[in-house]
């Protein structure tokens, strides 16, 4: 198929009409793209920043309670005196242990005693006086 001299015979009127549209939609392609490109920026910027600072505040909690978790398993403390409850090293708790259930019956027997002495409920209150006594 040749084209003749004259462009307008060349590309006729349906021809220019489907450029147009095809012209149209990779405008509109692209327009919708760079939104979307534009908004993901600006989400991610402001989402990362307060992901990162999140992340440094879990960070140092989960150090801090670390810490704290160490020291308490592995120093000795009172834990209430009242009760005679004392807070020992975890190793020596280990060794305990191991040296109290050479008798499991009486191991347990001796569990549950100290369970339930943990558990006790506290002494009742006084009542109140009467405002007329």
């Amino acid at each position: 198929m040749s084209c003749p001299e004259s462009q307008d015979s060349c590309c006729g009127p349906a021809c220019r009409s489907k450029l147009a549209y095809f012209v149209a939609i990779v405008v509109v392609f692209l327009v919708v793209g760079g939104l979307a490109k534009m908004l993901q920026h600006y989400t991610e910027t402001g989402a990362q920043a307060a992901r990162e600072s999140r992340a440094r505040e879990r960070a140092k909690a989960q150090s801090e309670v670390r810490q704290a978790a160490a020291q308490e398993l592995n120093t000795s403390a009172v834990v209430s005196k009242e009760k005679g409850f004392y807070r020992i090293p975890i190793t020596a708790a280990m060794e305990l242990t191991l040296k109290d259930y050479q008798n499991p019956a009486a191991s347990r027997a001796g569990f549950i005693a100290r369970v339930d002495k943990a558990n006790a409920a506290p002494p009742k209150a006084p009542e109140k006086k009467s405002e007329f006594e």
